[in-house]
């Protein structure tokens, strides 16, 4: 049952392509289908889902996102593989790429006149769906940023009809079903145990990629707690595992792997992490000191091509203390356009900051250069010249960085410092 989604990940495993080129992003839209056994079928696009065949339906796990066209699209891949009645649908975690793709399914039932799906999720993904309704506006404006694109958020969730707190068993037409909660991108998380498949889904748990544990626009993060999941996963002897995002993994010992250097990564993060806390360093320290370990940082599933290890420090940071970064001029700061004037006083004038951050952007100190460039905008902001400048400055930083977060943010960041350039 070999299919492209399986020679890719041989491919990915041999160093033959890496999850940096963007075609091999972990959120390509391949929107191609590989079955995994002749019970279960594996969809990759932006997010993944997997389908169960059973004797009383199909069970899925995920749904997919609340797009209507990748909704179609990923309904029409399953109905191609199998047109059984959906009997189950699981949600590994509340996110809107993940829990929002029932729609189609549910029209469907209406039509064929088949009863509704049972939906399952942790008992915190509908507080989550609910706070997703009372920070739209927020959560459009961070996730157009982060994606580069309008995004419009959505106020419709399809709730849970069942929900479980710590570990559930289903039976479902012969198939046994564990589903299990851990803390890690989400404090709503489940994943998912097939003992008669051995397929392991874990939802975004695990995403070819660092782990997202560190999104600077997102809320907390449980960085150990997740790594305890995985290995609690790892435990079981999984043959196939099944990510949110990227690639499945075939073979119980790149499944362990795979696991295990996960979970090692973020407890290095945050081992290094609470040391210095405990010694009383500052974010700034912190986050400049702690880095992980060399050769996890090889392995072709934990490139940092979506969240980074300097942010997944911040946020055990925010986990383990408060939001106060150990800067005492921080605590109560003065206004940053009157910082920022004051700095372009003593530099010389906003001239003088333009030169330094142009003379730092040519020699690729592009961490500096954006800090000058910042204070010059907000100490002039109807300059053009200060836009253009910028614009320029953040334009090269979007190029240099491998993270999407990052891409995102700085992208946003000279795009809107080129409207401003231009008058616009």
């Amino acid at each position: 049952m070999t299919s492209n989604l399986h020679k890719l990940s041989d491919r990915l495993f041999a160093g033959e392509i890496s999850t940096r080129e963007p075609e091999h992003h972990p959120f390509a839209m391949l929107a191609e289908l590989a079955e995994v056994s002749d019970s279960v079928a594996f969809y990759k696009h932006f997010v993944n889902l997997a389908a169960v065949r059973t004797e009383e339906g199909l069970v899925l796990i995920d749904t997919g996102p609340f797009q209507p066209g990748i909704q179609q699209a990923m309904h029409e891949a399953i109905r191609a593989w199998s047109g059984e009645r959906i009997h189950t649908a699981i949600y590994t975690h509340g996110h809107v790429d993940h829990a929002y793709g029932l729609p189609p399914y549910l029209r469907e039932s209406a039509e064929r006149g088949w009863a509704r799906p049972e939906i399952i999720g942790h008992t915190h993904v509908r507080p989550r769906m609910e706070r997703y309704i009372e920070t739209a506006g927020y959560n459009s404006i961070i996730n157009s940023r982060q994606f580069g694109l309008e995004l419009s958020w959505p106020t419709d969730p399809i709730y849970p009809t069942t929900s479980y707190d710590t570990k559930l068993r289903l039976a479902v037409g012969g198939q046994e079903i564990l589903l299990f909660h851990a803390r890690g991108e989400t404090d709503d998380h489940t994943w998912v145990f097939l003992p008669g498949e051995r397929v392991l889904c874990t939802g975004d748990l695990f995403i070819w990629a660092v782990p997202n544990a560190g999104n600077p626009q997102k809320v907390q993060r449980y960085c150990i707690d997740w790594s305890r999941a995985l290995r609690e996963m790892a435990a079981l002897a999984p043959t196939v595992l099944l990510p949110g995002h990227g690639l499945l993994i075939e073979g119980e010992a790149r499944v362990r792997n795979a696991l295990l250097d996960t979970a090692d990564y973020l407890e290095s993060l945050y081992e290094q992490t609470l040391v210095l806390m405990n010694e009383g360093a500052t974010v700034d320290e912190i986050i400049h000191s702690v880095k992980p370990p060399a050769e996890l940082s090889e392995r072709p599933y934990l490139q940092p091509v979506y969240d980074e290890p300097e942010f997944i420090v911040r946020n055990i940071y925010r986990c383990l203390g408060g939001w106060y970064d150990g800067t005492p001029s921080e605590l109560k700061p003065a206004p940053r356009q009157e910082q920022a004037r004051a700095i372009s006083e003593l530099a010389g004038g906003t001239q003088a900051l333009l030169a330094r951050a142009r003379a730092l952007a040519a020699d690729g100190n592009l961490r500096l250069a954006c800090h000058i460039v910042d204070w010059a905008a907000e100490a002039e902001p109807e300059s053009r010249e200060v836009w253009q400048l910028r614009a320029e400055v953040y334009e090269l930083r979007t190029e240099a960085e491998p993270s999407t977060m990052s891409r995102g943010i700085f992208g946003d960041a000279a795009r809107r410092s080129r409207a401003q350039a231009d008058g616009d």
